[in-house]
């Protein structure tokens, strides 16, 4: 089956075939041959692409997949190729770090009125028992901080709001 996944804001056609044991993704133009095969743990999971092992977690949520890959969360959203047709592109900066899937506070590196810079970590998750630095998606001051060290969260809930840097001028 083709769907239209969203990955960091990018529409991309995608579906996995099947050859024999073995699978090739096709990723837009792109065919990639690939194995998951389950490994201990909780969705744990190891694909092998062209040869190389990666070691990875997923979980599957009502709107989303998320896959955690080498001490990051990544939200993979699917969209009905029907329900897109005819939408603008939403292309507003990030102004709100959005939980990628439920779990627990460590730590928060930053309170609101902090200037930051892209990259900066902002605050340390847990999920799936897993840690996910958050990080500034661009230059910017940090209006809100939702959660302390400790406080369990919801996926998809706001942990942090965020701000553009006010031009000096």
């Amino acid at each position: 089956m083709r769907r239209i996944l969203e990955v960091h804001g990018e529409e991309i056609p995608v579906w996995l075939a099947s050859v024999g044991q073995f699978h090739v993704l096709h990723l837009g133009d792109r065919e990639i041959p690939c194995a998951l095969t389950t490994a201990p743990g909780k969705g744990a999971f190891t694909l092998d692409l062209n040869g190389t092992s990666i070691a990875l977690r997923i979980a599957v949520g009502e709107e989303a997949t998320f896959v955690h890959l080498d001490g990051r969360a990544y939200e993979i959203g699917r969209t009905d190729p029907s329900q897109t047709l005819g939408q603008a592109d939403g292309g507003a900066p990030q102004d709100r770090m959005i939980a990628p899937m439920p779990g627990a506070v460590i730590s928060v590196s930053v309170a609101a009125g902090d200037a930051v810079t892209e990259g900066q970590a902002l605050m340390v998750i847990e999920s799936m028992k897993l840690e996910t630095t958050i990080t500034a998606p661009r230059d910017g001051v940090v209006s809100e901080v939702h959660f302390a060290p400790g406080d369990s969260f919801d996926g998809k809930v706001v942990l942090i709001g965020f701000e553009p840097l006010k031009d000096a001028s």
